[in-house]
């Protein structure tokens, strides 16, 4: 017989499992315990009774038990996420897009900063830019000879070595040794960045080297993700600068003029000699038309000495559908100009010329536009399998105004032909006008102008068998809009002598063109 001990035990306690085997209850390990669980000892003497009363409430307990694991079944798996992560180090990415120029005694950087670790968090805190400038083939210097496909003409060099977090066993972020020495250091915010080195006298002197340049960023915690790929530029004396620069607007663009290189002067041309001269254009705004005349008694004062043919023209007019001017245009003149990657304003290509010609023609400027211009003289080394342009400083800028203050040309190819009009007489049937309804004419044509902005054509007449055979009479108050006219009001029998001028949008006139005398029919 059975008789249950009358211990209870504390809920959640680690106990046995009661079971009934039909000879007495027994403790099995790995059983939760509730409040209605008893454990009750194989003993003799007692009620069956109790045991069954014992063995019913050990299985009521079993069964809470179970379902309290069953429930927390799906969160296992929840629970191993695998071997922690260190924390993030916080490091900037590398720089990208970095660039370097030589300007003058200056070698310019830009590049873009940022606004994510190498993480991809978003960075918090200051970032500290350092620029490092090495001399590749110099002692002591890291690198000795440029990286292959390194940047050319001051372009991007090698892609930026970009730290990578190590794998679940590592647990480490690899990234490249820091540059050094550090030249100059400034504070930088995510995107566009900049700074200029100033370069020393044993710099700017001498004979050319390759300048290589990182940028390399650090966190708040002086950290460092390691820095850029190398851009170069290129030591030694720069071009002389575009002196005299001056600009008068004409028909046929903006004539721009400087004071020649002289070859010869201080170094080699070799050394300091330009190759080409690189303008560059903004257009600064419109020139209103009421100011056209003042505009134009400006442009019209001459500047001595010959201009050297620029850009090829490209038609402009403010005709439907043509281009929109870009507010920024590039080109050069030159030696250089045929072999370089540049193009003129708006895609036209640069005129070549043999040396410093002292001049060229933007033929390209627009009618009614006000234009700025600084040039620059810029030679191309190639050194240490690298091609690289230095740029002499800008020259002091000028402003041209191009007023809408120059006529079309004069039309051309003028004839006259005689001939009736038939018109019948008023209250008159056709049948009954014959040849007395005839009213002699004259009939003008010519060649129609080739420019985009003609608004139409003035005709004049002399009667040379009248009395005032020396004065030109205006026919119509009204433009002819084509290239053609009939003299309607002509006496038969006399003589005339025409000739026609072209107006263009703004009023301007042109010169007459050539005489055509014929003598209206008789009847």
């Amino acid at each position: 017989m059975f008789r249950c001990c009358e211990t209870m035990y504390r809920p959640g306690k680690i106990l046995g499992c009661a079971r009934f085997d039909g000879e007495g209850i027994q403790v099995v390990s790995g059983m939760l315990a509730s409040d209605g669980m008893r454990i009750c000892h194989d003993r003799p003497g007692g009620a069956v009774a109790g045991a069954a009363e014992t063995v019913a409430a050990a299985v009521l307990a079993a069964a809470v038990a179970l379902a309290a694991a069953a429930a927390l079944l799906p969160l296992a798996g929840c629970a191993s996420p695998g071997p922690p992560l260190p924390p993030s180090l916080k490091l900037p990415e590398a720089v990208s897009g970095l660039v370097a120029s030589r300007v003058g005694d200056e070698v310019r950087l830009r590049w873009t900063t940022p606004s994510r670790t190498t993480d991809r968090l978003l960075i918090v805190g200051p970032v500290v830019a350092e620029i490092c400038r090495e001399t590749p083939g110099a002692a002591g210097s890291a690198s000795a000879t440029p990286a292959a496909g390194a940047g050319q003409l001051g372009q991007v060099g090698q892609a930026p070595p970009t730290p990578q977090r190590g794998g679940l066993e590592s647990g480490k972020t690899v990234v490249a040794p820091p540059c050094a020495p550090v030249l100059l250091r400034l504070q930088v915010t995510p995107g566009a960045s900049g700074a200029a080195d100033r370069l020393p006298a044993s710099l700017t002197a001498g004979p050319r080297r390759l300048l290589a340049y990182r940028v390399q960023l650090r966190n708040a915690a002086g950290r460092t993700a390691g820095p850029s790929g190398a851009v170069y530029a290129v030591s030694g004396p720069s071009p002389g600068l575009v002196e005299d620069l001056r600009g008068r607007a004409t028909k046929t663009g903006v004539v721009l003029e400087w004071r020649a290189e002289a070859a010869g002067l201080g170094a080699s041309r070799e050394m300091n000699g330009a190759e080409a001269v690189e303008l560059d254009r903004t257009t600064a705004g419109t020139v209103a038309v009421e100011a056209a005349a003042a505009v134009g008694a400006t442009a019209a004062v001459a500047t001595a000495g010959a201009t050297a043919a620029g850009p090829a023209p490209v038609h402009k007019g403010g005709l439907p559908g043509s281009a929109k001017e870009p507010a920024e245009s590039r080109f050069r003149v030159g030696a250089a100009a045929a072999s370089s990657a540049e193009a003129g304003p708006n895609g036209a290509a640069a005129h070549a010329e043999a040396g410093d010609a002292g001049g060229t023609i933007d033929r390209t400027a627009q009618m009614g536009h006000t234009y700025r211009y600084t040039a620059q003289r810029v030679r191309t080394v190639v050194l240490g399998g690298q091609t690289l342009e230095v740029r002499s400083s800008p020259s002091a800028e000028i402003t041209v105004a191009v007023g809408d203050v120059f006529p079309p040309e004069a039309p051309t190819g003028l004839v006259a032909v005689p001939g009736f009009a038939g018109e019948a007489a008023a209250g008159q049937a056709a049948s009954q006008a014959g040849v007395q309804a005839q009213r002699p004419t004259i009939d003008l044509s010519w060649e129609p102008g080739m420019e985009p902005r003609i608004a139409g054509y003035r005709v004049y007449r002399r009667d040379l068998d009248g009395n005032a055979r020396d004065e030109w009479r205006r026919l119509g108050s009204e433009l002819a809009p084509a290239p053609a006219y009939r003299d309607l009001t002509v006496v038969a029998g006399r003589r005339y002598a025409y000739r026609v001028t072209a107006v263009d949008e703004a009023g301007n006139e042109s010169g007459h063109s050539d005489e055509a005398v014929e003598t209206a029919p008789g009847e």
